[in-house]
């Protein structure tokens, strides 16, 4: 059969939009904010894309409250290469699709059994090895996120404003925190996205990333990662819903030993572009 000129147009089109199929959507070229679709069998995975880009990562003027040893000083940070990162945190339904057992102490939502909770109680380590067992079942490359890359998303990436939480100035539109959780993690997604569309990056649950804690340099850096050390502490980021408004900032970071596991602690994943 000969094809047309429209036709051959229209499925280079659709290849060249189409990175892969059965059950994923992905673009080949995304543009910022670009939602993707990954089917690992007995979970989907939503992500959003963020594109190479700029920023001055730190406590910024707008914030307040900050903590000067772990904020300061602010440096200009170069992201060379774009990447996805999970639309929300990983649900526990997600991590038993992966790891068959779910380590949350909160499983329950207003009474009732939700695997839409984001899934907590897991060590830096578990978190890499879900990254691990993923990429292995779905054939593409997840990890967690470098703490400049997971800033630079909570941020708004290129469309960031001058705004201490993900998404907003005002902290109870777009996150669960102490002021208004009983005490408890919510289902992921249910609170206003960011400039990009992620969810719950001020709040809900802390997300462990990869990088050792280290002091911030005034420098400018392209690409930064300290990864050093599986037995230094680790770094999680985003506040969660035991947390004070100041906890919550995009700037806010926290240090745990890579052994430790709490019920506000989850993970959001990472999955690099082809």
């Amino acid at each position: 059969m000969k094809l047309t000129n429209l036709a051959i147009v229209s499925m280079t089109a659709l290849s060249a939009m189409m990175l892969y199929s059965c059950g994923n959507s992905i673009s080949k070229n995304p543009k910022e904010g670009e939602e993707a679709t990954v089917d690992a069998g007995d979970a989907t995975f939503e992500l959003v894309y963020v594109a190479p880009g700029s920023f001055t990562m730190g406590a910024t003027p707008e914030h307040e409250g900050i903590d000067t040893f772990t904020e300061l000083p602010t440096h200009r940070v170069t992201l060379s290469k774009g990447y996805f990162i999970g639309k929300t945190e990983v649900t526990q339904e997600q991590w038993e699709a992966i790891m068959e057992k779910n380590p949350s102490q909160v499983k329950t939502f207003n009474e009732k059994e939700d695997k839409s909770l984001p899934v907590t109680n897991i060590t830096w380590a578990d978190a890499k090895l879900f990254a691990k067992k993923l990429s292995e079942k779905t054939g593409m490359k997840f990890r967690l996120a470098t703490e400049a890359e997971w800033e630079y998303a909570a941020r708004g990436a290129s469309k960031t404003y001058s705004r201490q939480f993900s998404g907003s100035q005002y902290l109870d539109q777009v996150a669960c925190f102490n002021q208004n959780s009983n005490g408890t993690p919510h289902p992921v997604g249910q609170f206003r996205p960011n400039e990009i569309g992620t969810h719950d990056m001020s709040g809900n649950v802390s997300e462990w990333v990869e990088d050792n804690f280290t002091q911030y340099k005034d420098s400018a850096q392209t690409d930064p990662c300290y990864a050093v050390s599986d037995t230094l502490n680790h770094i999680a980021r985003g506040g969660s819903f035991a947390h004070k408004t100041n906890q919550c900032r995009t700037a806010s970071r926290e240090s745990y030993a890579p052994g430790d596991s709490f019920a506000n602690v989850g993970l959001r994943i990472v999955m690099e572009k082809e």
